[in-house]
């Protein structure tokens, strides 16, 4: 048999399709120096097209060296250079491509698609019409010029058009896209069901259906529709990406992950379907894979700031704050990429200050408008019955629900009608009772910011209080723009400032932001007399169980909150208070710990922070009732610092078990310290890490003085200010008032 030299071997991998087979090929000729500038050239355009453009770009640099006359070397660069929205450098190497080779099709369409983006299409559609005279059977180039002049002719974005694209046997994903937005929304439906009726085997029409679908917020049915076309596509990638995203957008993200890891594999080079495959990993609590897939695409795409900032998310979950953080600030000094920020910066030992996060926050607030106190039509009486609208993406079984609801329900109604404007439905226990004491109950769809204030002020709340901050489902930036006359930031991302202007109010207690916490708020703090949450406890929660130490002859730590909050350092006071407590043992129980790699590195962190991994129990996540019943295996529970539990310190008081608090000086360092304040365990709050350290092991020395409070700390929770409605619905009613008249005071 005759020997083929490896570069032609490649050469014909390549032209059957078959770009990943030929990467060997490639890399055999480089080495056996078999055509070594046209392998290199080949091999870079390879891993381009495969979306390794980590590996791709110095294999097409050394081309552009070997071969400074050819112009795809240019022109591929720059296409990579525009995938990371490398816009100056990438319009660089399209212009220097042409300059090589004034006739490079491709460069022509690559300055288009840039001139596009940037909101030309006037300019697009001349480099267009150039590329058109060189390749007039281009479809792609015929599309891209159709799509211009769309924008820049309405009168031509005709019916005829659109649906003449869905019609054709040879349409692809961005046919559908867009005829489905030239068609006119009222009249679109319509057409689109005719025609999959006439063509029920073209899929283009199910796609189309589906985004019209989306556009209007029938989510649920877009689903339906996305799902039929990928169907009856025979499982096209770009299709069922598409259903991977929706999936995603709808928080069902076991469906939507093995779409998505189709869709990144046939479709490397798509930033946005890999930087969801990551996110979506991330909401599975598959830590360690989602961090794979987000390292990946920073290395084939550069450091675009939705996956940093997702990657930051990532490890962050995994406990690797200071990691997490120096990745959230690889992002522009933006809005969103300020706004992650705030996302990881709480939970760093050292940067998770209050100072330090309201320098943060101010950062964002002078990227914001500066919002008007615009009037209000039904005026500005300091006495009549206000209408207060509650803003959240968590209605429902969540952290924010169970801190908010009893204070809502119990608002006087005579003197406060109650409106509920949702981000996100829900159909729980919870979210029953927030619809229940809804006088007015408003859905928002996915809305831009201006639009979103809009449709909050033509309900015309006289308060606004925001539930979300600058955590996911949050759009306390959009209020900016003012949706109320008065805004008050409570619960939901509550760790520090959030730097908004026309954000009024901090709703806060004496504890939370004690005398001198002033300066770290760019809101006026409204103090509640008492605590600034009431809990809310399951309906099904187990009774207290007996304390396991009495038994066990030994004490039990134990921590049920995420490895976030679990820093270096807090991992280094427990291993003190172990070494002084010979035979006990600590109980991790959390998300992330299901997941193999992250436990495994959780374990190593401990191992170098002192303690002994035999006396450690790392478990993953149970269901909510289950996980209440898990404290009956706990003496004591160590609060981490600097970011305290909220929630979880509320439930593990309420099954009995006390916990030892460090005070931190953020929000978020200090919420243990509110509820330990509320129900008088103010003994259990400390002010270092030794005083942390000491409390705990005289804890554990006193397993008599643990028994007794074990048996009565439920009734006296339940007894104090942290539990009692009633109280705490005319304490926030009072609160609300005062901010009520202060404004009234400013018109």
């Amino acid at each position: 048999m005759n020997h083929i030299p490896p570069f032609r071997r490649a050469i014909q991998a390549l032209a059957e399709g078959q770009t990943r087979a030929a990467l060997p090929w490639l890399r055999q000729s480089i080495a056996e120096a078999d055509e070594p500038e046209l392998a290199r050239l080949n091999l870079g355009m390879a891993l381009a097209d495969l979306g390794e453009f980590g590996e791709a770009e110095p294999l097409l640099r050394r081309a552009l060296h070997d071969m400074p006359r050819l112009a795809e070397p240019r022109f591929r660069l720059g296409r990579i250079a525009a995938q990371r929205l490398q816009l100056t450098e990438a319009r660089e190497c399209f212009e220097a491509a042409l300059a090589t080779d004034p006739g490079h099709v491709m460069s022509l369409v690559g300055l288009a698609m840039l001139d596009e983006a940037a909101g030309r299409p006037e300019a697009a559609l001349a480099l267009l019409d150039h590329a058109a005279l060189l390749a007039p059977s281009d479809r792609a180039i015929a599309l891209f010029r159709l799509r211009c002049r769309a924008a820049t002719e309405p009168a031509h974005a005709g019916m005829e058009i659109a649906l003449s694209l869905l019609a054709s046997p040879e349409g692809s994903v961005e046919d559908a896209r867009l005829a489905a937005s030239l068609l006119p929304p009222a009249e679109a439906l319509p057409k689109l069901e005719a025609g999959a009726a006439n063509q029920p085997l073209n899929w283009r029409w199910s796609f189309a259906i589906a985004l019209v679908q989306q556009a209007a917020g029938e989510d649920e049915a877009a689903v339906a529709s996305l799902r039929l076309a990928h169907l009856v596509s025979d499982g096209l990638p770009a299709v069922q990406g598409e259903l991977g995203m929706r999936l995603a957008g709808l928080r069902r993200h076991a469906e939507a992950e093995p779409h998505l890891a189709q869709a990144t594999h046939f479709l490397p080079s798509d930033p946005s379907f890999r930087s969801q495959h990551g996110i979506t990993l991330f909401k599975l609590h598959r830590f360690s894979e989602s961090r794979a897939v987000l390292e990946a695409a920073v290395r084939d795409f550069g450091p675009l700031p939705t996956l940093l900032g997702n990657l930051a998310l990532t490890l962050n979950a995994q406990g690797l704050q200071r990691e997490a953080l120096a990745t959230a600030r690889r992002t522009p000094e933006n809005v969103a990429g300020l706004a992650n920020r705030l996302g990881v910066q709480p939970y760093h030992p050292q940067e998770g200050t209050a100072a330090a996060l309201a320098a943060t926050a101010r950062a964002l607030g002078a990227l914001l408008p500066a919002p008007s106190l615009a009037c209000h039509p039904p005026g500005f009486d300091p006495h009549r019955r206000l209408r207060v609208g509650f803003l959240s993406s968590s209605f429902s079984r969540h952290p924010v629900g169970w801190l908010t609801l009893a204070g809502i329900e119990a608002l006087p109604r005579e003197e406060v009608e109650v409106a509920c404007f949702s981000l996100r439905p829900g159909s729980d226990a919870l979210a029953q009772r927030f619809h229940a004491r809804a006088d007015l109950w408003r859905e928002l769809p996915k809305l831009d910011d201006l639009a979103l204030v809009e449709a909050i002020r033509a309900d015309r709340p006289d308060i606004l209080v925001d539930l979300g901050g600058h955590g996911e489902g949050g759009r306390v930036t959009a209020l900016a723009h003012r949706a109320a006359p008065v805004q008050v930031k409570w619960v939901g991302a509550q760790s520090c400032t959030t730097g908004v202007p026309g954000l009024d109010w901090m709703l806060t207690d004496r504890w939370e932001t004690p005398p001198g916490s002033e300066a770290h708020y760019t809101e006026r703090l409204l103090a509640m007399p008492d605590g600034y949450v009431c809990y809310t406890p399951p309906a099904a929660a187990p009774p207290v169980a007996p304390l396991p130490a009495s038994t066990r002859g030994q004490v039990t730590f134990g921590c049920f909150n995420n490895m976030a909050k679990m820093t270096p350092e807090v991992l280094t006071a427990w291993a003190e208070i172990m070494a002084a407590t010979p035979g006990s043992r600590l109980v991790l129980r959390t998300h992330a710990l299901a997941d193999a790699a992250t436990r495994h590195l959780v374990l190593e962190r401990a191992v170098a922070c002192g303690l002994d991994p035999a006396r450690i129990e790392a478990h993953g996540p149970v269901p909510h009732e289950a996980l209440l019943a898990a404290y009956g295996e706990i003496d004591i529970a160590l609060e981490p610092f600097p970011y305290a539990g909220g929630l979880t310190a509320c439930e593990a008081l309420y099954m009995g078990v006390p916990l030892v608090a460090l005070a931190g000086s953020s929000f978020a360092g200090r919420h243990a310290v509110s509820h330990l304040s509320n129900i008088g365990l103010t003994d259990w709050i400390t002010e270092s890490v030794p005083a942390y350290v000491r409390r705990a092991i005289a804890a554990a020395q006193d397993v008599v003085g643990l028994q007794d409070l074990r048996s009565g700390l439920r009734a006296r929770m339940v007894a104090s200010p942290l539990m009692d409605a009633p109280r705490f619905g005319r304490n926030l009613a009072v609160a609300l008032r005062h901010a009520w008249h202060e404004r009234c005071l400013a018109q």
